[in-house]
């Protein structure tokens, strides 16, 4: 029943986005061309040229929206969430539109039209999304009464789902009660009512018209799941299991097809499928434009570290990339040639006697990783993503801290969520950790976004360097 609903809203939201973006289109160019409202200098273009260009500008934006997880399952009925990623997905499709039809066609498209649409085709989508909870809260996907969920067990996210169905009516569902491992009144019930013990299941099923059993079950009650599903096999019930979860510190959990066979996935990379190629795109992109605007800068560094010290200008060191991957990190050379035996890794501190006097200043700002856009371009790191550590303090830090080695389910990046935070250098290795891991949790390109706009923002000062 669940997945059916998702189903229908996603097409129904798919075929009214591409209606409003397609009427958004020809809107502009009223508002642009024929409104009277703006000024026309160098005559009206005409509507067919710009209809041309239309197919092209739905597939893109899409593939914006369908990236930004407009599109995704878990948010049918939880519409408020859709804000962000609708923002998200417009801004990126406007980026992704004005630039291949720039490279791909000769005709010249009005910068203003392109701001107007670009108004036009968002408000329209939000106004979709508002429109739709509005009339899904009145009348949901199902007539007459809504769906009646019975939740069977008492694990970590049971009341959590109960209250997500209060608060969203839109969904067509509503929590008849909830079967416990007691009976009522030997314990504080939660807010749904209790309707006896697991041993009550069938009957109470039969007698409340349940339409959906959901099991939220205690890792230490698994072994009941088996006899309560076989107890209701023969009634027209769907049957949904929310697992516990709770005691495990899950990255990106879901349900993965696996040729015909269900895998719940339980810590994975955010950066698959197309997020990933646009998180590559976006770091080619600027990384690329990044180091041609900072080859001067990065060729007086090389001159000043060739005058101030005897040695090379880059310094190359293993660090640990995704999955454990090796990879060789360049940067400049902030320290004495020779000043680390290579039996004996020493972690860098403030005031390192190890260091140059030009080295320090480097360091200081930050100046001496810019080598690293390099790595961002070979694709042995990216942008945003935690910073990158060598293996020797890796296996160190990962038999004293056991989530240590989540954070290299995604590529190392030059910035992260702990360096705009403060945490970086020698600061609280637990707080970085934390901050690596809520990243990958809460990864979208548009975090991306934001933490590389705070690094400019903030500036690249280093303050645990001193």
């Amino acid at each position: 029943m669940l997945r059916e609903k998702a189903r229908s809203f996603q097409a129904l939201c798919l075929g009214l986005d591409l209606v409003s973006i397609g009427l958004a289109w020809m809107g502009a160019f009223w508002l642009r061309f024929h409104s009277g409202w703006i000024p026309v200098y160098f005559g009206t273009p005409d509507l067919d040229v710009y209809l041309a260009h239309l197919p092209l500008v739905l597939l893109v934006w899409l593939v914006a929206l369908s990236a930004s997880g407009v599109y995704s399952p878990r948010r049918w009925w939880v519409l408020s969430q859709d804000r962000r990623g609708l923002l998200r997905g417009a801004l990126w499709a406007m980026v992704l539109l004005v630039s291949v039809t720039y490279l791909s066609t000769k005709t010249e498209i009005s910068r203003i039209f392109y701001a107007c649409f670009g108004c036009l085709a968002t408000g329209a989508l939000m106004a979709n999304r508002a429109a739709l909870r509005t009339v899904l809260k009145k009348a949901p996907f199902r007539r007459g009464e809504p769906y009646r969920v019975l939740v069977v067990g008492e694990n970590a996210h049971a009341s959590t789902f109960e209250q997500q169905v209060r608060e969203h009516p839109e969904a067509g569902l509503v929590v008849a009660g909830r079967l416990t491992s007691e009976r009522p009144g030997a314990q504080e019930g939660p807010a749904a009512r209790i309707l006896g013990t697991y041993d009550d299941l069938r009957e109470r099923v039969q007698e409340g018209k349940i339409h959906i059993v959901v099991f939220a079950l205690t890792m230490e009650e698994s072994s009941r799941l088996l006899p309560l599903l076989r107890s209701i096999e023969d009634l027209p019930v769907d049957i949904q299991i929310l697992p516990d979860l709770s005691s495990i510190l899950a990255l990106c959990p879901g349900v993965e097809d696996f040729g015909g066979i269900q895998l719940i996935q339980i810590r994975a990379s955010p950066h698959m499928g197309i997020a990933k190629i646009m998180k590559r795109g976006m770091d080619v992109v600027f990384s690329l434009v990044a180091l041609v605007l900072l080859s001067p800068l990065m060729g007086a560094i090389a001159l000043l570290i060739k005058a101030t010290s005897p040695g090379p200008v880059l310094y190359r060191q293993t660090r640990m990339g995704p999955d454990g991957r090796a990879f060789r990190m360049v940067k400049f050379r902030t320290m004495h040639v020779g000043a680390e035996p290579s039996d004996t890794p020493v972690w860098s501190r403030s005031g390192d006697p190890r260091r140059t006097r030009f080295g320090a200043f480097l360091r200081r700002y930050s100046l001496d990783e810019m080598p690293q856009l390099w790595n961002v371009l070979k694709g042995d790191m990216s942008l945003v993503g935690p910073r990158p550590e060598r293996p020797e303090f890796i296996r160190e830090f990962s038999r004293s801290i056991p989530a240590y080695m989540l954070r290299h389910k995604v590529k190392c990046g030059l910035t992260g969520l702990a360096q705009i935070q403060g945490w970086r250098g020698a600061t609280s290795l637990e707080k970085r950790i934390e901050c690596d891991i809520q990243y990958i949790q809460r990864w979208t390109l548009g975090l991306d976004l934001k933490i590389l706009f705070m690094t400019l923002w903030k500036g690249f000062i280093n303050r645990a360097e001193g």
